[in-house]
């Protein structure tokens, strides 16, 4: 991680704050979920990030106040974003509560406002983490006991403000936190399924699959096992130009630096850039999205999801369609298109009532899947996500390409198979096609992604 002071304005005394933001440049820290953390980068770049890089669970760089919080608003792979405030050599619980204790708090947010504190130890010889994670509660209550003869509450539950830190055999950091609760809740969730994927990992699924020469010339996208419709709505975001949080309040609102100005021109550059994605897509519809499931009542979350997230519209036109059917009947709805879909595991794959072990179910499914696609497929292309690190046996298709991602702790694959005749002949020992790879080497100082909150 970069090493050089949190406030490069005032480079003098480490931690030390105010509120000039506009000139400011801070180190800053955006976890993401494994796999992500070069789609992140590129994605930070874009929006005005400097000095990136990547470490394992998301990456560091440089931007300024409101680069910051517009890409808290905007980013679609991150969990979290975060201004270091702090960082210096460290190896006991005094000398952190000396790093935390040199932030100038006050200036950050209001003795009214409630905060929480969160710590993440990246290897650092702690007593007791739950101790050390006390040490920077009371840094903070300190600050504006000595100068207000009073401290502000802490809330676990719903915290105004929150603070993390991270600590190092060596160093320790302290951030305040721009999202507030993870970024990857958009706002529009009314209802789950089972084990619904969280929605910046199916964005960069989303983002993967349509980088690759079949999704850059693919017009029609199929899910045939559909659940709540996460992948549907994170991919029509990225089509129509929705900001991942156009529907959801921020941590940043509750900071001093923040003004209701920026977050009218936040919120009315959001509006102006989805109206414009949306009525282009009605207009002059340039892609079809097909989704099912077996489960009614899942089809009826993933309408009320859509119309939530504001897409409604596309679906009274017909441009996405919904229906209940089990996918081994499902048939293209073109000549060529894509296949992009969470297929089921676990609970998710047992028939209503069915009295069959999981292993045996999934088996069962996947085989014939498979042998669907095989059968009716040709010309297609599939992008399966899964936890079957094996999938070629259970499907029975070779896979182009495998993206290694984590869905939290699990680790998965995004499967690239095309579906063309010729592939399903075995394939030479060594030519599985398997592109994985890894971040560049660092440590994460937040913790919280690989969880939900």
């Amino acid at each position: 991680m970069p090493s050089s002071n949190p406030n490069h304005s005032n480079p003098g005394k480490a931690g030390q704050q105010h509120n000039s933001t506009k000139q400011s440049v801070f180190n800053c820290f955006a976890s993401c979920p494994r796999g992500l953390e070069e789609i992140l980068v590129a994605e930070l770049e874009t929006m005005g990030a400097q000095k990136t890089r990547a470490v394992t669970g998301g990456c560091t760089f440089e931007a300024s106040w409101r680069q910051a919080t517009r890409m808290t608003y905007w980013t679609r792979f991150a969990g979290r974003i975060g201004l270091e405030l702090a960082r210096g050599e460290c190896s006991s619980e005094d000398q952190f509560y000396n790093i935390a204790k040199s932030v100038d708090w006050y200036n950050w947010f209001k003795l009214s406002n409630t905060f929480r504190v969160d710590l993440n130890n990246l290897g650092a010889d702690l007593q007791s983490v739950r101790f050390t994670q006390l040490r920077l509660k009371d840094a903070v209550c300190d600050s504006f006991l000595e100068r207000f003869d009073e401290r502000p509450n802490v809330s676990v539950e719903a915290p105004d403000v929150r603070i993390f830190a991270a600590i190092t055999p060596t160093e320790a950091m302290v951030y305040i936190d721009l999202a507030g609760e993870n970024l990857f809740k958009r706002g529009w969730r009314e209802e789950a399924g089972v084990a619904p994927l969280k929605e910046n990992l199916a964005a960069g699924l989303w983002h993967i699959a349509r980088q690759s020469e079949a999704g850059k010339n693919a017009n029609v996208f199929l899910d045939p096992f559909c659940g709540s419709g996460t992948l549907v709505i994170e991919s029509l975001s990225q089509l129509c130009d929705r900001a991942p949080g156009l529907e959801r309040p921020f941590a940043f609102e509750n900071l001093k630096p923040f003004t209701p100005e920026w977050g009218r021109d936040l919120q009315e550059d959001a509006n102006k850039r989805f109206n414009a994605g949306l009525d282009k897509a009605i207009k002059s519809p340039w892609f079809q999205w097909y989704a099912s499931d077996i489960t009614e009542v899942l089809i009826s979350i993933a309408k009320e999801n859509l119309a939530q997230a504001g897409f409604e519209e596309l679906l009274e036109a017909g441009i996405v369609q919904f229906a209940q059917r089990d996918a081994l009947t499902v048939e293209p709805p073109a000549e060529t298109g894509i296949v992009f879909s969470n297929p089921p595991y676990g609970e998710r794959v047992r028939a209503k009532g069915a009295d069959v072990p999981e292993d045996e179910a999934y088996e069962r499914l996947f085989k014939a899947y498979g042998d669907h696609l095989k059968m009716n497929f040709s010309g297609w292309t599939a992008f399966l996500f899964s936890g079957d690190l094996e999938i070629k046996k259970t499907l029975g298709l070779s896979p182009k390409r495998k993206r290694p991602l984590f869905n939290g702790p699990i680790e998965c694959r995004l499967f690239e198979i095309p579906l063309t005749r010729g592939v399903y002949r075995p394939r030479a020992a060594g030519t599985d096609g398997n592109t994985e790879g890894n971040a560049k080497a660092g440590s994460n100082p937040a913790q919280d992604d690989q969880t939900e909150d």
